[in-house]
């Protein structure tokens, strides 16, 4: 795929005040004045690009804050069938507490990730209220286009994105709708419905305008990168499924699947989805489009150091932990020294168990996670003498397994879905001649250049699907549900449309995608499950795996045993999870926002 390389121009007057210019007795260089921007169809682009570069800087949703990335981790962490891990129960401590519900309003990634909404809402509205109208003062825009109209399409939908993601995880944050001066503060919302309506009205808007990017068919990879007709179709569906309106869901991730745009991969090509691979594909309905530059070196670790911050460090959390092991594993034998892994994200070992029972070994399950024994003797390792030899060489083959005796912590099966790829595994897909891995060598072997992806056309199916129970369109909703299913590879296909089979197969399909706790609250909400059933009753956290392996604990061969301990879990209380706390530097800045539930007493 051909990158977007976004070029970043010299805009920083614009974010001054009139007030403050006034004051300033000495001319800055430099700069752009206020008065002279906003006037032409290159002001807006630029802004345009400052909106989708927010993405990547700072907190952005798609890059990195410290070593992780916060939308990424807080959510999927949250969820009932993903594990902290790390090398052992007090590793990762910031967001470990996500994954036993025990963080409160001082935790450092909960700001970072606020912020990082913020700020992609305010870069959307620098564009909407400078080329509209929607301004404080309702004053008229000095320039408009049609390319002006087009930006404020795109930002109106990236803005509804960030207002949706925000309402699933603080159920009435503020609605931002212009650009605020320094004396305003932003209103919160009186409850989620409220953003909602607001988040389906302005995709309507942009969608009605005609000025939205329009996707030109299934192999336009450009389009994935921007917001499209197709994406506003997607928040809307997702944000009316939410606020129970399966009614406008269907109208308009309906209009989305008929219009053809975006189509599943195929099956044997499942694990592309989250790879560098993968970029662009037919699949994507919106990824921020990532691009490293080779010639920049200031990453904050000393001059002239090699950048590393394609979601940096994000490719260590996410891989096993190679310090514990034999050797390293072809497929990440690039990171660099011992402890390259650091053991993040493991596959909860009871869903993976029922993972693997319906699916078997189809190329959606392989893609995901390993069993041991694949673990063991079907996956290369890279200083093994016998990745080609027989059963009985592996068997005893001293460069593969966990060699520390104390074992590795959380996993009884081994995920690999998030994983950066320096190899396609031989097991999965012949490696092409083209293929790179998801890390360039100029920026560091722990770099993770594959997009992020936001929203993906098997995600809108499924919610199409479940739009569909009990109305008039079930079979054209059995039929998105059959879709994802046969192209799994599972060979189980649903003959009629059910939540149950709906709510299973969107656990297997989009695994650590960041789906699964928002779709639980939603569904608990509902009284189609019971959350503290799903937290607290199956006492999951109670049995935390650790593997240790024989051959290096006094066996002759290699074979993996597990024991089970306890994290340190608080329990998911029902009236207080399921949603955030706001970050209590927001709320000292903003006196106004009230928590809500649980977290009322930190008001």
């Amino acid at each position: 795929m051909k990158k977007i390389i976004y070029s970043i121009l010299a805009i920083a007057a614009i974010f001054a005040t009139a007030s403050c210019e006034k004051n300033l007795d000495i001319p800055q260089k430099g700069v752009v004045s206020e008065e002279t921007f906003y006037q032409s169809d290159a002001d807006a682009e630029a802004l345009l690009t400052n909106m989708y570069v927010s993405c990547f800087g700072g907190h952005g949703i798609a890059g990195t804050e410290g070593i992780y990335n916060n939308q990424l981790m807080i959510f999927n962490y949250s969820s009932d069938d993903i594990l902290a891990a790390g090398g052992d129960a007090e590793d990762h401590g910031d967001f470990r507490v996500f994954d036993e519900f025990r963080y409160d309003n001082a935790n450092g990634p909960l700001n970072n990730l606020y912020s990082g909404y913020a700020n992609s809402i305010y870069t959307a509205n620098l564009v909407i209220s400078n080329f509209t109208n929607e301004n404080k003062d309702g004053a008229e825009p000095k320039f408009t286009s049609a390319f002006t109209n087009q930006c404020v399409a795109e930002a109106r939908v990236f803005r509804a994105y960030m207002h949706l993601m925000e309402a699933l995880a603080w159920n009435t944050p503020c609605i931002v709708d212009r650009l605020l001066l320094g004396d305003e503060l932003p209103v919160q919302a009186e409850n989620q419905k409220q953003v909602l309506d607001w988040v389906i009205a302005e995709c309507e808007k942009a969608i009605a305008s005609g000025s939205l990017p329009v996707r030109a068919g299934a192999t336009d990879k450009d389009a994935t990168a921007r917001m499209t007709k197709g994406f506003a179709q997607f928040v809307a569906g997702k944000a009316a499924m939410f606020n129970n309106d399966a009614a406008t869901a269907r109208k308009y991730l309906g209009a989305l699947i008929s219009e053809g745009s975006y189509s599943l991969v195929p099956s044997q090509d499942f694990w592309k989805l989250t790879h560098a691979a993968g970029d662009g594909n037919s699949e994507v309905i919106f990824a921020p489009n990532f691009q490293e530059d080779p010639n920049f070196t200031a990453n904050g670790w000393g001059s002239g150091t090699p950048i590393q911050r394609g979601r940096w460090m994000v490719a260590d959390v996410l891989c096993w932990r190679t310090d514990a092991l034999a050797s390293t594993p072809s497929v990440c034998e690039n990171l660099p020294g011992g402890g390259g892994g650091w053991n993040g994200g493991a596959i909860q070992q009871d869903f993976a168990k029922k993972f693997l029972e319906h699916d078997g070994d189809s190329p959606r399950r392989l893609a995901t996670f390993l069993t041991p024994d694949e673990f063991l003797f079907e996956m290369d390792w890279s200083g093994s003498a016998c990745n080609d030899g027989t059963m009985d060489q592996k068997k005893v083959d001293p460069k593969r397994g966990i060699a520390n005796t104390s074992g590795v912590y959380s996993h009884e099966f081994f995920e690999w879905k998030r994983m950066v790829w320096h190899n396609i595994p031989r097991m999965i897909a012949p490696a092409p001649a083209s293929y790179k891995g998801d890390d360039l060598s100029s920026l560091g072997p722990n770099s993770n250049t594959s997009n992020l992806c936001m929203a993906r056309y098997a995600e809108a199916l499924l919610l199409y699907a479940e739009a569909c129970i009990g109305s008039s369109d079930e079979a054209k909703g059995l039929a998105a549900l059959n879709e994802v299913q046969k192209r799994s590879g599972s060979g189980k296909i649903s003959s009629s449309l059910t939540l149950q089979d709906v709510m299973d197969e969107k656990q297997y399909e989009l695994w650590f995608e960041g789906c699964r706790f928002h779709d639980l609250v939603r569904w608990g909400a509902q009284g189609k499950v019971n959350l503290d059933q799903i937290f607290n009753g199956s006492g999951f956290h109670d049995r935390i795996p650790v593997s240790t392996d024989e051959f290096f604990n006094g066996g002759s061969e290699h074979k993996l045993t597990v024991n089970y301990v306890k994290a340190h879990y608080e329990k998911f209380q029902t009236g207080k999870h399921e949603y955030l706390p706001f970050p209590r530097d927001v709320k000292v800045g903003n006196p106004n926002i009230q928590d809500v539930l649980g977290w009322t007493t930190n008001n």
